[in-house]
């Protein structure tokens, strides 16, 4: 069948008379094609029409965190019978949504019997997800015709599992202008829904003890991670009473806030992962099982043989485009190994604890980057010095004030009259907040003076896939702090290579190096030899997300201009390695020598909204029970806050 073009009024209007004599028709398509605005147009033209909105995390009304049914009415649409989910994800919980849709279908038919249904399912339309969810949906909800939406450059989504079906498939052309919501205006579109519903409702307090806990709640011992939890309340069937958010839980006793109908006597509470950010934005929130998650660590962070056990085992965390592990791990002298993973290069922050890192790691490294040269920071320069003995291009180690002299003092205390060429050549940069001092240091040679290099906005350095932002600290000495700024991530859309007939191909790179240089205008060469320019096809064939950026924070004292300019370098970032050195109960020995406590970190990582945060050099004091650290700094940020606490460390 010819494609239809939707949405305007006359076509859907045919549409609807097309469709007559069918009873229940999903609606198929990506988010942002278009989806919920047809069902709604056609369940104004279809009689007896009734909605099914299954779309959990960008409800078109209703209840976010829940399915429910809707109408047209006199007054507009109006929705009922809401079924719990309590989560935004339709992808991880799809048995769930499925079930919960069945319900539904059950009080339509029970309500009325002549009741076109109008599915709207979730924008869950790629992977094995997407195929399970269509098949389910189909299947569970006796779907006797589909409706599938397309944009003009590209494929029905699942089009195989849709031509599996013995059903009639009509496929329309998606509107122009209908577009992906971004992520702030669909948290914004679902917590106004949220705040709405809860505005009629009323607090509740239930013992714990009396109803049955249900989906996946925290544990009682974290009663922060209870705060501002979507709630479902449910009755002795499974079926949906009511729902509200956690207020408080204090003990066996949690104080909801309801929204209105709610019953006053649940027989089960629903708890999954949707609730509140600190923002008081509705979200997924991480999970609370752990205060801390262990991530795996590349190949070239492996222990050697005999590596003793009782030490921190590394943290790594992916970038986009990077790796960074903390290869000493949260009890180790610092040292944090950025790697990029598409160019052989490497970054170093701090030289200390290196045992668990292959001589080759060094042979890429690009830059070092040093805090400061107390010697738990500065130790491992031997071995990095040892290890770039060769060919190797020319190493830039950045510093505060001294460092200069100080790395030319390691090369002077060394005999190199049998290396010849393979001396290795740093350029030393002295950073004291607006300036670099630059000096050429090679084993064997006079000191050669370089330009200084007057410093804006932080940048110390600046490469094609990354940028270097500095600020000093106090330490009682300079202490700098460091940010790495990735740049834009260009990915390709694969169904529209294969939309188009194209084959990958090294044009791709060239096409994201134009894209990342802004070179729109630049030929493009494509396999089938047509040549187009970069700006067309990066409208084709590419989606572009901001560029992510990792903070490093080592030895500062807790001040209020140390903090500020810390929060100022990290804001937002990916990921921030940031010491905790001391318990808040030791804050007499943190201020003593010039450290951050738990307390300090988790206000930092908050203050600057980061995503991620490593809390690391802890003291030696917390050696057998390094909990202390993380449960402090747990208890500062709670799930709610939308801050993933990551550590490892040996039970």
């Amino acid at each position: 069948m010819q494609d239809q073009r939707y949405p305007f009024r006359e076509e859907v209007e045919e549409m609807a008379a097309e469709l007559k004599g069918a009873r229940r028709i999903l609606i198929w398509g990506e988010m942002g094609s278009g989806k919920s605005t047809l069902a709604m147009s056609l369940s104004r033209r279809v009689a007896h029409a009734q909605i099914l909105a299954l779309d959990p995390g960008t409800p078109s009304f209703g209840i976010p965190g829940a399915v429910c049914r809707g109408w047209w009415g006199a007054k507009g649409h109006k929705w009922d019978d809401a079924q719990a989910l309590c989560t935004l994800d339709a992808s991880r919980f799809r048995l769930p949504l499925v079930l919960a849709a069945r319900r539904l279908l059950s009080m339509v038919e029970q309500s009325d019997d002549r009741a076109c249904i109008i599915i709207d399912p979730p924008g869950v339309v790629r992977g094995v997800g997407g195929a399970e969810l269509l098949m389910a949906l189909v299947e569970s909800l006796y779907v006797d015709t589909i409706v599938a939406l397309r944009r003009e450059d590209s494929p029905v989504p699942l089009a195989g599992e849709l031509a599996s079906f013995p059903l009639p498939v009509r496929t329309v052309l998606a509107a122009s202008e209908a577009k992906r919501p971004a992520r702030k205006e669909r948290e914004l579109h679902r917590t106004g829904l949220w705040d709405h519903f809860l505005a009629g409702g009323a607090e509740q307090t239930l013992s714990l003890d009396r109803v049955h806990l249900l989906g996946t709640p925290p544990p009682t011992t974290r009663p922060e991670a209870w705060s501002g939890r979507q709630v479902g309340l449910l009755n002795r069937t499974g079926d949906t009473e009511g729902m509200g958010e956690v207020v408080l839980l204090k003990g066996e006793a949690v104080t909801l806030r309801v929204g209105p109908g709610t019953t006053e006597a649940p027989a089960g509470l629903l708890i999954r992962d949707a609730g509140r950010l600190a923002s008081g934005r509705l979200a997924t929130l991480p999970s609370v099982h752990s205060p801390f998650v262990s991530r795996d660590t590349p190949v070239e962070m492996t222990p050697p043989e005999g590596f003793p056990e009782r030490r921190s085992r590394p943290i790594a965390t992916r970038l986009g485009s990077a790796w960074a592990t903390l290869v000493g791990g949260v009890l180790g002298d610092p040292l944090v190994h950025v790697r990029f993973r598409n160019v052989k290069e490497s970054l170093l922050f701090d030289l200390g604890d290196p045992l668990r890192l292959a001589a080759k790691v060094a042979h890429q490294v690009a830059a070092v980057c040093l805090s400061h040269a107390h010697l738990d920071h500065i130790g491992g320069f031997l071995w990095f010095l040892r290890s770039r003995i060769g060919t190797f291009d020319t190493c830039r180690i950045f510093g505060p004030s001294k460092t200069i002299a100080r790395i030319e003092g390691f090369l002077e205390a060394i005999t190199w009259d049998r290396i010849q060429e393979n001396a290795p050549i740093f350029e030393v940069c002295e950073f004291d907040g607006n300036r670099l001092r630059r000096a050429r240091l090679r084993p064997g040679q006079v000191r050669v003076w370089l330009p200084e290099v007057v410093v804006e906005d932080g940048i110390i350095h600046l490469e094609n896939h990354y940028r270097i932002r500095a600020v000093v600290c106090d330490h009682h000495i300079p202490s700098v702090a460091y940010a790495v700024i990735f740049p834009r991530e260009i990915h390709v859309r694969k169904e529209r290579l294969t939309a188009f007939g194209l084959k990958p191909g090294p044009w791709l790179n060239a096409l994201k190096r134009c894209i990342a240089a802004e070179k729109p205008d630049a030929p493009i060469e494509l396999p089938n030899k047509e040549t187009r320019t970069a700006g067309e096809l990066a409208e084709m064939l590419t989606f572009i997300r901001p560029g992510k950026t990792l903070a490093y924070v080592a030895d500062v004292a807790d001040t209020r201009q140390n903090r500020a300019r810390i929060i100022d370098l990290a804001r937002s970032a990916h990921t921030l390695f940031c010491e905790a050195a001391f318990a808040q109960g030791d804050k007499s020995k943190a201020d003593a020598s010039q450290h951050l406590t738990t307390l300090a970190a988790a206000q930092i990582a908050r203050e600057a909204r980061v995503e991620r945060l490593v809390p690391f050099h802890f003291s030696r004091r917390y050696e057998r029970n390094p909990s202390i650290i993380y449960d402090e700094i747990s208890a500062e940020l709670p799930a709610s806050s939308g801050i993933r606490i990551m550590g490892s460390y040996p039970p």
